[in-house]
């Protein structure tokens, strides 16, 4: 497993928390402690011997090391832990001993875990990524009609306002996190079917311990077992790959904006942020590297979960265990994303004089596109595009070139076309989310 040293470009410290030793250990511990009390509350366990189990479970009573080498040895990290749980509870009553674990599988207790380290994980980047569409937001309303160039394929094309760009940004942003939301709700349910499915270990009793359970963990109640079901999980891997994409779609145009010779944007400054090991004149786009990063992993984590989703049966050999270290990983790369934009989208700092002189370097020939309607509207389209052509192929100053139409292509406001309204409408549409 890579080290803190290794990831430290790839995880942020509170979501790569949730999936710790320690945490997956607690989770795990806290399904025993609830399967325990489910169990006594219907019936099936002494009241007395599952409140041994319960004080048993406590994460910090147990080793991880040899847990996680006893796991590649049955495939299973639940065998390793329940066996060291069912010592641990042995020490206090040999009686209560014989009732850890009571009528579930293995599967139970690692889906269930890992239902609650997402629960863990995931809400708070959900509150980060509404802040930082709040923050883009606020910034797009600010450069309503802020005049910019237009780039398609990397070069000039018409202007539009700064504040469309960001506005766009914000709205594929939030509607990536609404999905994720959608889907991360659909992932809070128990996992409870015992050796194939059918709970039949516990007999009549099956549908009071499962209610008991779900209640015990705060989740919710599905309708059966999900062991190889896993739309649920896929659809979740997914969406943080789309956040993932939709906060590097940012990430990507705002380090373009960066570089010297464009100059219109920078990320926030602070002490030893952006340096570089030999240059000391270098100011690197940390935040939408670290966010980059994460949108080029994301893709291939999520695709790992999704080629799972074969399964046999009841209970799968294979894709089954490729997903949690998976879905972990693909966790902490997006907490490395929302991190690392939450600063950026904060703190974005825009270059209106930068903005301008861009616009005024190109001498004015991304006005062609106004100039040639303006003109269509009198002497045709055909004959319009003529002489724009020609006006461009003589060089230097296009407005110059076509001298009449001075003072209808240097107003900002016809210019930006519909640009202030496109930036209404989106803003609009996050108040109304």
């Amino acid at each position: 497993m890579a080290g803190r040293l290794v990831n430290a470009l790839g995880a942020a410290s509170r979501t790569a928390e949730a999936f710790s030793d320690l945490a997956t250990l607690r989770h795990m511990l806290r399904f025993e402690a609830a399967l325990a009390h489910a169990t006594a509350s219907a019936g099936l366990v002494p009241k007395k011997h599952a409140a041994v189990i319960e004080k048993a479970c406590d994460a910090k009573l147990y080793d991880p090391v040899p847990l996680a080498e006893a796991a590649r040895r049955t495939a299973t990290l639940t065998v390793p832990v329940v066996k060291a749980l069912t010592a641990e509870v042995k020490k206090r009553s040999t009686d209560a001993a014989a009732y850890v674990h009571w009528g579930a599988t293995s599967q139970d207790v690692l889906d269930c875990a890992m239902v609650l380290q997402l629960g863990e994980a995931l809400p708070p980047l959900l509150k980060d990524l509404q802040l930082i569409v709040d923050a883009l937001a606020k910034l797009a309303k600010k450069h309503r009609t802020t005049t910019m160039l237009g780039r398609t394929l990397l070069q000039p094309a018409t202007p539009l306002a700064l504040g469309q760009k960001i506005a766009g940004w914000a709205s594929d942003i939030d509607r990536a996190r609404r999905r994720l939301a959608a889907s991360f709700a659909e992932t809070q349910i128990v996992q409870f079917g015992g050796a194939s499915g059918s709970l039949s270990a516990l007999g009549k009793k099956a549908e009071p311990v499962m209610k008991v359970l779900a209640e015990r963990l705060e989740l919710a109640l599905p309708p059966g077992p999900w062991f190889t079901q896993r739309v649920r999980v896929a659809a979740l891997a997914q969406d943080i790959a789309l956040v993932c994409g939709a906060l590097g779609k940012a990430a990507r145009d705002i380090s373009l904006m960066m570089q010297v010779e464009v100059g219109e944007a920078s990320e926030p400054s602070g002490p030893g942020r952006g340096g570089s090991s030999t240059m000391p004149h270098k100011r690197n786009p940390v935040g939408a590297a670290l966010t980059l990063a994460a949108a080029n992993r994301a893709p291939h984590l999520a695709a790992t979960i999704v080629s799972g989703m074969v399964q046999e049966h009841e209970r799968a050999l294979g894709g089954w265990q490729s997903e949690w270290p998976t879905l972990a990983a693909l966790c902490e790369t997006l907490g490395s994303a929302v991190e690392a934009m939450l600063e950026v989208a904060t703190g974005l700092v825009i270059d209106a004089d930068a903005i301008q002189a861009n616009m005024d370097a190109t001498e004015a020939a991304v006005f062609a596109e106004r100039a040639t309607f303006l003109l269509a509207e009198k002497i045709g389209k055909e004959k319009a595009h003529a002489l724009v052509e020609q006006a461009l192929a003589k060089g230097g100053s296009f407005i110059e070139a076509l001298g009449q139409l001075k003072k209808e292509l240097s107003d900002q406001t016809t210019l930006l076309g519909y640009s202030p309204q496109f930036v209404d409408r989106l803003l609009a549409d996050l108040k109304r989310k």
